[in-house]
């Protein structure tokens, strides 16, 4: 499959740019500042994110991307080894015919963040004229714009960012956040008040689970620091829960256990004065929503995935040097995890709400 050459006047702003992220809730959280300053720098380019089904309308009326094409990746959607490579997934005939209509699209940039060859090959594969990326997990021949990474080893928001270098912007780091509606906050407090709730209660919510196995805490130590709350505030605790999925809320006066669709959880979420959660796509949500947390970290360090708000509190427990482990832990079980206690937490709950 030949390169396309690059056009005669690199420095001509383009019409359309492609972005590549078809991983998690969080990835896409930490991608809203890149492209907000996309569309500042660029604002007649029409902006399209590559991005896996079920999360194709997470940034919705937000106005920083103009399309969204859904695409299954074996490899993004599955932690088993053999599934995430099964040569007889259907999941591979559905890649390629979204990367050949990707294809005849001819879009003029296209990005992607990761340091993994397997996203410069998509790149590559996509026919874009300009195709910017970093080479350090291989595949740097497949790009036109090889980005030099920076080596302190910064947050992903900021990974991101800097790929904006290669095209001569300036990134503005304070432009962040999501956007609601008057109506989202009028429907989150009418939802409230419905389920006994004053106008006026100091909101902490709780969100106990995380997509991957190994970064949750577990429901029995965030079920103690709610009773916590409860017994030491005179705080209304929302218990949140995953569409469709059974996670049994404290039965605590007070506490209330709510599972919502995607929009009204946001809604929802930003009446919080705190979330206390896991290293989970809702902490960032909440940073995007300018909502305090404290969360809990195990295999992952904070510094390039953390919460990024003034006010947030990240416990974790320092001595394990086998972090960062991602996805597979070596031991039975995650023990930076189990060794937090929930005083520790607690401790992080009230520093934060003192802020």
């Amino acid at each position: 499959m030949p390169s396309i050459p690059l056009p005669e006047d690199p420095g001509k702003p383009p019409a359309s740019i492609l972005v590549v992220e078809y991983w998690n809730l969080g990835d896409l959280a930490i991608l809203v500042p890149f492209l907000k300053n996309l569309r500042r720098s660029f604002p007649r380019a029409r902006i399209s994110l590559l991005v896996r089904p079920e999360l194709a309308h997470f940034l919705d009326d937000q106005g920083i991307v103009d399309e969204f094409i859904a695409v299954r990746v074996l490899w993004g959607r599955h932690f088993n080894r053999w599934r995430k490579y099964n040569p007889f997934s259907p999941d591979w005939i559905s890649l390629v015919r979204t990367i050949l209509a990707v294809r005849r699209r001819r879009f003029e940039w296209a990005f992607s963040g990761r340091m993994d060859i397997r996203d410069n090959l998509l790149l590559w594969l996509s026919g874009a004229r300009r195709r910017i990326g970093y080479g350090v997990g291989g595949g740097g021949s497949l790009l036109t714009d090889e980005v030099t990474p920076d080596v302190s080893r910064p947050h992903r928001a900021d990974v991101w960012l800097h790929l904006l270098q290669a095209v001569d912007v300036s990134a503005d780091r304070k432009l962040d956040g999501l956007r609601l509606t008057e109506v989202d906050h009028a429907h989150a407090r009418s939802f409230l008040v419905a389920r006994g709730i004053p106008p006026n209660a100091f909101l902490i919510g709780i969100h106990p689970q995380a997509r991957i196995a190994t970064r949750r805490w577990g429901n029995e130590h965030f079920a103690e620091i709610a009773r916590r709350l409860l017994e030491t505030t005179e705080a209304h605790v929302l218990w949140f829960l995953e569409p469709g999925t059974s996670c049994p809320a404290p039965q605590l006066k007070r506490c209330h256990a709510v599972s919502l669709e995607f929009r009204f959880f946001l809604s929802v979420l930003s009446e919080c004065r705190l979330l206390v959660c896991n290293d989970s796509g809702p902490m960032h949500l909440a940073n995007l929503l300018g909502v305090p947390v404290v969360a809990v970290f195990g295999p992952t360090q904070p510094k390039w995935f953390g919460p990024r708000g003034p006010h947030d509190r990240v416990v974790i427990r320092p001595e394990f040097s086998c972090r960062p482990c991602f996805d597979y832990c070596i031991f039975d079980q995650p023990y930076c995890l189990r060794t937090i206690s929930t005083d520790e937490v607690y401790k992080a709950v009230e520093a934060a709400l003192c802020m």
